[in-house]
C-alpha cells in the first residue's frame, strides 16, 4: 500500500483549476485527494492503480478514482451534529431544573388581612369597665384608681377625694358597690354606638352568682349602669346606679329588706303543698282574678301592653303568622315596659283559667311570657297524660302560683325581681310547635 506524497505549495498552486482526469505534469506525477478527508497528495502516475492510505484519516482507497479530481472540503457535520445534541441536552436539563420551562410563578398574594367587627360588647373600652368591677371584686387598689375619676367617685363614696385610705375603705364597705363584691362582674357591654367613641360614654355591666354562693339564685343576673369619661384611650368611671338588682335565694332573704307591701287586687296568697313532675312541696298559690294595668304606666305603656298580650294569645291559633308571639316578646325590652306587661298577662290568665283544659296552649303561651319577662320560673304541665283529672289540677295549680307571686312582689322595687335574660334578644323555637293534646 503506498503512501502518497502531500504536494508543495508551488506545485499545487500552479496547476490549473481546469486539469482534469490524471493528466501528468511534467514531473511525472499527478494529484489525487481523499474521498473522506480532502486530503491532497502527489502520486507517481505508475502508483495510480495502486490503494493509498490517507495520511490524515487513514482512509483506504484506489488513487485513480480521486486523481486530477479538486479534494472534497473536510465534512464536519457529525461533530456539529454532535454538538448541537449537546448543546440541547444541556438546555434541556436547565429548564428541567427551573421549572419546566414556564417563567417562575409570582407568590399569592397574602389575603387581605381581616378586620374583626367591634360591638358594644367587644370594644376595649367594655373591657376596662369590667376591669374597674372586677377590681372592686377582689380589692384592687391600684386598678380602682386608674380606672376611676377619683374626685367624682370620691363625691359619689361621699369621702374628700385627697384621702385615699377613706377611699379605699369605702371601695369595700359601701352599699352601692355592693353587688361587684357579693356577685362576680362577668361580661358588659356599652350601653349605644356613641359610647365607643364619643368623650364620655356608659357601660351595663352584668354580675352573676359565685360558684359556691347560695345567697343568690343560681340563675339570676344583676345590672350595673357605669358612667366613665375618656383620658386618652383609658377609661375614668364617674358614677354608677344598680339598674336590676339580682334575685336572692328566698331561703336567705336580706335582712335589710323592708316588708313587702300585698298588691291590694289580688287575693291574699296561702301556703298549700302539691306534687307535680319535680315532686311533692310546698309553694303560695292566690285564687286568680281580674288584674288592672300597672298604676304608674302611661296610656300608651297601657296600650303596647295590650296590644302585646293579644298577639300572644293569637299565636296560639294554627292561622296565625309565624313568629308572632316572638315578635310580640321582643317589644318587652325596659324595665318598665315589663313591669307594664306582666298584670295584662296575669289577667288573660285569669280569663282562661275557667277551663284549663281548653285553653292549655294559651296558657302555656302566657306562662313562657312570664318567664321571658321576669326571669322567675313556674313549671306549666302542657303535656296530656293519662289522668286527666291531675292535668288540670297542675296547670291551675301554677296559675295561682303565679299570681301569688305578684301579690308578693308587685308594691316592691320590682327591679329587684326581673331579669333581663340574653335570649330576649334572640328567637326561641316556634310556639305554636305541635304537641300531643288528644286526652288519652
Amino acid at each position: 500500500m503506498a503512501r502518497p506524497e502531500r504536494p508543495s505549495s508551488r506545485s499545487t498552486g500552479s496547476r490549473s483549476s481546469s486539469t482534469r482526469g490524471a493528466r501528468p505534469r511534467t514531473d511525472g506525477k499527478v494529484n489525487i485527494s481523499c474521498p473522506q478527508c480532502g486530503a491532497e497528495y502527489r502520486i507517481p502516475e505508475e502508483s495510480l492503480d495502486q490503494k493509498i492510505e490517507c495520511a490524515a484519516c487513514h482512509r483506504v482507497f484506489f488513487a485513480k478514482t480521486t486523481a486530477g479530481k479538486r479534494g472534497k472540503p473536510k465534512d464536519n457535520t457529525k461533530a456539529y451534529v454532535g454538538f448541537g445534541i449537546a448543546i440541547v441536552v444541556l438546555v434541556g436539563i436547565f429548564v428541567a431544573s427551573s421549572g419546566g420551562g414556564e417563567p417562575p410563578k409570582r407568590p399569592p398574594e397574602p389575603p387581605p388581612a381581616r378586620r374583626d367587627v367591634v360591638t358594644r360588647g367587644t370594644h376595649p373600652r367594655t373591657a376596662q369597665v369590667v376591669k374597674w368591677a372586677q377590681a372592686i371584686g377582689s380589692n384592687n387598689q391600684f386598678v380602682f384608681e386608674t380606672h376611676s375619676d377619683l374626685t367624682a367617685v370620691a363625691a359619689t363614696l361621699g369621702v374628700a377625694a385627697t384621702d385615699k385610705t377613706a377611699m379605699l375603705k369605702a371601695m369595700g364597705e359601701h352599699e352601692s358597690l355592693k353587688y361587684f363584691r357579693e356577685l362576680e362582674a362577668t361580661s358588659a357591654e356599652l350601653v349605644d354606638d356613641e359610647s365607643m367613641t364619643a368623650a364620655t360614654g356608659k357601660a351595663r355591666v352584668y354580675v352573676t352568682p359565685k360558684a359556691d354562693d347560695d345567697n343568690y339564685l343560681k340563675n339570676t343576673r344583676g345590672e350595673i349602669e357605669v358612667s366613665f369619661k375618656m383620658d386618652g384611650e383609658q377609661i375614668k368611671v364617674t358614677e354608677w346606679k344598680v339598674g336590676m338588682k339580682p334575685n336572692r335565694n328566698p331561703k336567705k332573704p336580706d335582712p335589710s329588706k323592708a316588708a313587702y307591701i300585698p298588691n291590694k287586687d289580688i287575693a291574699k296568697a296561702q301556703e298549700v303543698e302539691i306534687t307535680d313532675g319535680i315532686g311533692t312541696r310546698k309553694v303560695m298559690e292566690s285564687k286568680p282574678g281580674p288584674v288592672p294595668h300597672w298604676e304608674k304606666s302611661t296610656p300608651e305603656q297601657q296600650t303596647k301592653a295590650d296590644q302585646i298580650v293579644a298577639d300572644i294569645l293569637r299565636s296560639s291559633e294554627d292561622s296565625a303568622p309565624g313568629g308572632l308571639f316572638n315578635r310580640a316578646i321582643l317589644q318587652v325590652r325596659s324595665i318598665e315596659d315589663r313591669k307594664a306587661a306582666v298584670p295584662r298577662v296575669l289577667n288573660a290568665m285569669n280569663d282562661c283559667y275557667a277551663d284549663v283544659m281548653a285553653n292549655n296552649q294559651k296558657l302555656k303561651l302566657l306562662n313562657d311570657a312570664l318567664v321571658r319577662f321576669i326571669g322567675y320560673s313556674v313549671p306549666y304541665p302542657v303535656e296530656n297524660t293519662e289522668d286527666p283529672a291531675k292535668d288540670k289540677k297542675e296547670r291551675e295549680s301554677c296559675v295561682r302560683q303565679w299570681f301569688a307571686y305578684w301579690y308578693r312582689y308587685s308594691n316592691g322595687e320590682l327591679a329587684e325581681f326581673f331579669e333581663e335574660k340574653e335570649s330576649l334578644e334572640m328567637p326561641t323555637g316556634d310556639p305554636k310547635k305541635p304537641m300531643d293534646t288528644k286526652k288519652k
